[in-house]
């Protein structure tokens, strides 16, 4: 586990106060979804009415419950740049991910029970982590884990560490975990938290793919066990490859019966029309 996460533990306050205060501080953005309440390029949209540039953080919840439930959407020509973080969803807000969203640190979006938050991934949208991805289990904050991931088309997730609290739904593109996948204990998140448990956190595969640091067999066989890890809504229903991608393990869905039948049909057509042709 990693040290320093437990050590910066009870910086929760001073990173929830800067939430709460929304103030802008440096190169610190904040939503406030005055405008369109939509457009993450309308400046009316954010504190000061300015456009996030490269900035340091980027806080886009705004309460509890959220005062912006409208989908909060980056567009296709929108690259997001954090030193640090970008802090959201929250709190019953949606993310929709179209464009370029890069940080120094991290990603965090938080949601509860009552308020869950969404990100969605859409198109070639990529969002790349010099460090953590939190999925509603992170080490400043004990809690929140009510959030899902939806990536489909060609979008990518790369990080180091992705603690998983949450749901996430790999229905297309890949999730490229460099270092570790952080899966607390079935009752517990990575830094101990008690809401962040395996009643709360699953990972299905569709179409897509979780790529995962060195051999990861053993992780796998434990996440099907605890009944987290499911190929096209079927627990353990994946496939293992460690030989396509070198010093990594590329996890993805068993194919659903009728997409084998089709993949049969259609080399059954190939066959006769060669024999056709011939």
């Amino acid at each position: 586990m990693k040290q320093k996460y437990k050590q910066l533990y009870y910086l929760a306050g001073m990173i929830l106060a800067a939430c709460a205060v929304g103030s802008v501080s440096g190169q610190t953005y904040n939503w406030n979804g005055t405008g369109d309440g939509t457009t993450w390029s309308q400046g009316a949209n954010w504190v000061g009415g300015v456009v996030p540039g490269p900035s340091t953080d980027i806080f886009i919840g705004t309460g509890y419950p959220t005062v912006t439930p409208t989908p909060i959407t980056i567009g296709p020509s929108d690259v997001v740049q954090a030193t640090d973080q970008l802090f959201g969803p929250e709190w019953g807000e949606t993310l929709n991910i179209y464009g370029t969203v890069s940080t120094g640190f991290g990603f965090a979006p938080v949601g509860d029970a009552s308020n869950p938050s969404v990100v969605n991934m859409y198109g070639n949208a990529s969002v790349t982590t010099g460090d953590s991805i939190f999925l509603g289990d992170m080490f400043w904050f004990n809690g929140g884990p009510s959030v899902t991931v939806n990536m489909y088309g060609n979008s990518q997730m790369t990080t180091k560490y992705l603690a998983v609290g949450g749901h996430l739904n790999i229905f297309g593109g890949a999730v490229t975990v460099n270092t570790a996948l952080l899966d607390g204990t079935p009752t517990a998140g990575a830094w101990g938290s008690p809401l962040s448990t395996d009643a709360t956190r699953l990972i299905d595969i569709g179409g897509g793919e979780l790529i995962l640091a060195g051999n990861a067999t053993a992780q796998v066989a434990d996440m099907t066990t605890r009944g987290i890890l499911e190929g096209n809504g079927v627990v353990g229903n994946v496939n293992v490859d460690l030989s396509s991608d070198p010093g990594f393990t590329v996890i993805t869905a068993v194919p659903e019966p009728a997409s084998v039948a089709l993949l049969g049909l259609g080399g059954l057509a190939l066959f006769l029309r060669r024999r056709t042709v011939a």
